[in-house]
């Protein structure tokens, strides 16, 4: 089992030092960049950093099991059966996981409730620096880890956004549920001892890629959907991946017993889908559970943009501004209508803004002007 250590753990500090040298060199993400904006949903400095850190400190756990005297140890303890079990813990981490994001995605309605803003919008923080969260996007998580952050790090490069303006703004009930965070992450750790490689390499980054989903992005990020489909794999299609491992760890001719077993098993696929099996329960029952995790894949990908299209505002943006002087944005904007409102100011905008750039645009406008701006999305500014 010694070997399997030799594997991993040089991957693993390989991939710790390349996180270390974006950290320390400028200009490195810059080539990393195109590779992971994909994965991270918008990727950036801290959260590139942040991944390959991650990915390489679960590579090296995952060999803690490898070493054949804590395995011994650890079998021999007098530990019911399902505790000893990786699967078990599989499981686990998946439903702490949705816990932990869904429980994310209600404290962003005590928010908007605590602050009379809509359900349906954006909320960004300006003090000291511009952050941003929301229902589709959630940083809640993320300005609890940035306070944390900030407590040990005396000085956090450009390009490193904590969050931590929202920290004022956040639930109380964040507090309490960020440590399922590590409990989370320790249960991941659990599920993936003794993996096959394949398995244990998809793991892995489906451990780092939902671990940083719950901080940056919540339920509905790229992240988090990846990290919830990868364990979701691994349930319920783990024996085809440790099939297709010991296929690629075979000798020569003990790869052709293999490759029968795959070829009758793809017959049989092709038989269900082409209606030739049409009494076989069993099989039909063993495809649905491999389709499985790509059916609810595509339902959270429908529910994400159901929430999108069903909170959009269409017909115009509605800006609210709290504690807002000096606001002027009839020079760079169009503007229906304003209503003061004690502390806060209601701005309606015209729709014929993106997005995206009219809330960027609106964070420079309204810096050091007041304390927060939220704003009601409007998914349709993408379709023009």
């Amino acid at each position: 089992m010694n070997l399997k250590i030799n594997k991993y753990i040089p991957l693993g500090i390989l991939l710790i030092i390349l996180g270390g040298s974006l950290y320390f060199l400028s200009g490195v993400d810059q080539f990393i960049r195109p590779f992971t904006q994909p994965i991270l949903m918008g990727s950036s400095k801290g959260k590139d950093i942040l991944f390959f850190v991650l990915f390489g400190i679960t590579l090296i756990l995952s060999c803690i099991g490898d070493n054949s005297l804590l395995y011994k140890y650890a079998k021999g303890m007098n530990i019911p059966e399902k505790l000893k079990d990786k699967d078990f813990y599989l499981e686990l981490s998946f439903v702490l996981l949705a816990f932990t994001l869904i429980a994310g995605i209600i404290s962003e309605f005590i928010l908007r409730n605590n602050l009379g803003i809509g359900w349906n919008t954006i909320l960004v923080a300006m003090n000291p620096t511009y952050t941003s969260t929301s229902i589709l996007h959630s940083h809640l998580y993320k300005s609890i880890f940035g306070v944390i952050l900030g407590i040990f790090l005396s000085h956090i490069p450009a390009g490193i956004h904590t969050g931590s303006s929202l920290s004022p703004y956040t639930p109380s009930i964040i507090n309490l549920l960020f440590i399922l965070i590590p409990i989370t992450y320790i249960v991941m750790i659990l599920s993936l001892q003794r993996r096959k490689v394949l398995s244990r390499i998809i793991l892995s980054f489906t451990i780092t890629l939902a671990m940083i989903g719950i901080i940056d992005g919540g339920m509905f990020g790229t992240p988090a959907i990846g990290g919830l489909y990868g364990i979701l794999i691994l349930m319920f299609n783990g024996t085809i991946l440790d099939e297709i491992s010991d296929f690629l760890t075979k000798k020569e001719e003990e790869k052709k017993d293999i490759k029968s077993i795959l070829k009758e098993e793809w017959k049989v696929i092709k038989s269900v889908f082409l209606l030739r099996i049409k009494n076989n329960q069993k099989a039909i029952k063993k495809y649905f559970k491999i389709a499985l995790p790509h059916i609810a894949l595509i339902l959270i990908i429908i529910l994400r943009f159901s929430i999108s299209f069903y909170g959009a505002a269409p017909d115009c943006y509605e800006l609210t501004v709290y504690n807002g002087h000096d606001i002027d944005l009839e020079n760079n904007y169009t503007v229906i209508d304003t209503i003061k409102n004690g502390n806060k100011t209601i701005i309606y905008l015209s729709n014929e803004y993106n997005e995206m750039e009219l809330l960027n645009g609106l964070a420079i406008q309204l810096n050091g002007k007041c304390d927060w701006y939220s704003l009601s999305w409007n998914i349709y500014s993408y379709l023009n």
